[in-house]
């Protein structure tokens, strides 16, 4: 019983006694002796060792998966001992070997001209392979089956790829001597080859032209870089530019247009807008912490374009350090003085004031806005609009005004009543009580006719704080109300039978029904326009 060892030779996997093992190891180190040292060693052991394992593969049998000693014997036989080779560069006349390998057809594409399949025809039949090109020229010409038959035999073919397979395409036999030989002049024939290639007019030209054309990309990729960052550049110079002229004009000048459809308004004044969140006295300090905050950027955008455009270099490092300072600063005073402002609007509260109206001289009661109420010049009002509540803020008088809802609902008692809830905010839930307790608005009664102003105003000197004044009336069913034009300033989703939208309600008298509110006189629904 003798020890085997397992190997993997030339990627494939054998089984090996031990004393096969010691013999074959021997073999492979002589080669390595003897080629390791030469430029080209690597590829003539490599190819060896391939050769080597295509015979011994040959010895495996079903009956027999284990290569012996006598499995290297013959090996050695066929491919010879290293050591009886020549050495050095003189010729010497090849070691005869017993074993002679037969030709076999590959595709030469060492010196092909499409796939190899001439010049291997050429080199196994020992012809010319000029005198195949020429028979499937014709062949292509007359019968038309030359280039199908030149693809079949593509296929079909296998490549001449190792340096055992160049011999055997070639009728050598492949012996340690003969790849040594080959792998040396396929080395030497591709150095030749690239030595006069390199050495040649037509490399250098094509050299330079490679270099030209690389240059001349070269060229137009930094043509382009420069294009394109300088209208990045004139960008910025020209959004810098005309952003810091709005933001200028926005706070020096109180005539200026700016964002006119966004505020719905023909000019914008900004410390104006200051005035109505905040106590004049921090309205200095939040439009410098503005213009630094929002200004310093626009500058450095505006820069920035300008060396970009111009590309000169400047010793501003100083300046800008300490525009990035004063920018800091700027940031955090607004953050600061935002959150102590924004404390003012922490808490909510509601006030409502409930009053009935009696003494009607009949059951219809006419609804109507006043005419003669303080509320702001049309043409001389900003409007903002904050959490779908309108601010509006009369220039000339500074006074803040809001617009009220009106609404209507089903009375649970017989006489009707007039809800008026007032909202605000404030920093505690006292303070909101008082902002809400103070909304100036008035209405009245005459007869019939009960008169609301359009507008609920705030006391003067006082910031908005998200104040809301809401008019209820609770209308017991079998009453009347009629809506005069004016009403559509503050009615508000009025909810009635027929769905009919606000503006189509007035000019008409409504009755409380069980049901809702019904236009009066129609046994049916009215269809909407």
């Amino acid at each position: 019983m003798k020890k085997t060892i397992k190997i993997n030779l030339g990627g494939i996997i054998f089984h090996i006694d031990e004393d096969a093992y010691e013999k074959l190891k021997d073999y492979l180190n002589a080669l390595t002796a003897k080629f390791g040292f030469l430029e080209e060693g690597d590829e003539i052991i490599s190819d060896i060792e391939s050769r080597i394992a295509e015979i011994l593969q040959s010895e495996i049998k079903d009956e027999k998966q284990v290569i012996n000693t006598l499995d290297i014997d013959k090996m050695k036989e066929i491919m010879g001992e290293p050591e009886d080779y020549y050495e050095g560069e003189q010729e010497e006349e090849p070691v005869t070997v017993k074993f002679k390998t037969g030709k076999r057809l590959y595709r030469d594409t060492d010196n092909s001209i499409l796939g190899g399949v001439c010049s291997g025809l050429g080199t196994y039949f020992g012809i010319d392979p000029i005198w195949f090109r020429v028979l499937f020229i014709i062949m292509f010409l007359v019968y038309g089956s030359g280039l199908l038959l030149y693809l079949v035999l593509w296929i079909v073919i296998p490549k001449a790829e190792t340096t055992a397979q160049k011999l055997e395409m070639r009728g050598e036999n492949i012996t340690v001597q003969n790849i040594e030989r080959s792998v040396k002049k396929e080395y030497q024939t591709v150095k030749e080859n690239f030595s006069k290639m390199k050495d040649s007019k037509g490399y250098q030209r094509s050299k330079d032209a490679v270099s030209d054309v690389f240059r001349g990309i070269g060229t137009v990729i930094t043509v382009f870089l420069k294009i394109i960052l300088m209208i990045i550049g004139i960008s910025f110079i020209i959004a810098g530019f005309f952003t810091l002229l709005a933001f200028i004009s926005l706070f020096l000048f109180k005539h200026t247009f700016f964002l006119p459809d966004f505020m719905d308004m023909d000019y914008f004044y900004f410390p104006d807008m200051l005035e109505i969140f905040t106590h004049g006295n921090n309205v200095i300090f939040i439009m410098i912490t503005l213009i630094l905050a929002i200004g310093i950027p626009l500058l450095a955008l505006i820069y920035g374009g300008i060396k970009l455009v111009f590309r000169f270099k400047a010793n501003d490092k100083v300046i800008g350090l300490t525009a990035f300072v004063l920018w800091l600063l700027s940031v955090i005073s607004l953050f600061t003085i935002s959150a102590f402002e924004g404390i003012n609007f922490s808490e909510d509260a509601r006030v409502k004031n409930t009053f009935q109206i009696t003494g009607l001289p009949s059951d219809t009661l006419y609804l109507k806005i006043n005419e003669h109420s303080i509320e702001p010049v049309e043409s001389d009002k900003l409007y903002i609009e904050i959490e779908n509540v309108g601010i509006y803020l009369d220039k000339t008088t500074n006074e803040i005004f809001g617009k009220p809802e009106f609404d209507i609902r089903k009375g649970d008692l017989e006489i009707i009543e007039l809800e008026v809830q007032k909202r605000s905010k404030g920093s505690t839930y006292r303070a909101a009580v008082e902002n809400a307790k103070n909304l100036i608005y008035n209405w009245e009664i005459k007869d019939s006719l009960l008169i609301f102003d359009p507008y609920y105003r705030l006391p003067s000197g006082e910031q908005w704080r998200i104040p809301h004044v809401k008019l209820m009336l609770n209308l017991p069913v079998g009453k009347v109300v009629y809506f005069d034009d004016s009403m559509t300033k503050i009615i508000y989703n009025i909810n009635n039978t027929s769905d009919t939208y606000d503006h189509d309600m007035v000019d008409k008298k409504w009755i409380m029904k069980n049901e809702g509110l019904t236009q009066f006189g129609f046994n049916h629904f009215p269809v909407n326009e």
